[in-house]
């Protein structure tokens, strides 16, 4: 006879993402927890299963298919830019996950990257040319 108790949990229990469970981490990662935006309606992916945009690992052979799966998706979409834009508005470094206007998780981090070093090139020539009297 087993002395185990059944209502404890292993440390490293897996819970199942189901797709109410997506949807509601998504809106709360990427929306603050509000609504959708309108531009939502009119996408590629509009209907689609969520999973896919989401995979647990970009690395790897499967990882790496199902990113390139979503953005094939992304591809042709006619809002692509506008759900970049939303995404890189609202997620954080640390809450960075999917796939979004066609860029991994990783090539939006990239992003922000090369955005902050293009800003402080901009602000520094600010500078230069504000110090110097030019006008800019």
């Amino acid at each position: 006879m087993s002395t185990t108790d059944p209502t404890t949990r292993p440390a490293r229990a897996v819970r199942r993402m189901t797709r109410e469970r997506l949807r509601a981490l998504v809106r709360e990662l990427v929306f603050d927890g509000g609504s959708v935006p309108d531009w939502h309606a009119d996408a590629a992916c509009s209907g689609m299963d969520e999973t896919l945009f989401f995979p647990p690992t970009e690395t790897g052979p499967l990882g790496a298919a199902q990113v390139e799966q979503a953005k094939q998706v992304c591809a042709g979409c006619p809002v692509r830019a506008a759900c970049l834009a939303e995404a890189m508005t609202r997620e954080s470094a640390s809450a960075r996950y999917g796939v979004f206007g066609g860029l991994s998780a990783t090539e939006r981090g990239r992003l922000y990257v090369q955005l902050r070093e293009h800003a402080r090139r901009h602000d520094a020539l600010a500078e230069v040319a504000e110090s110097s009297g030019a006008v800019a």
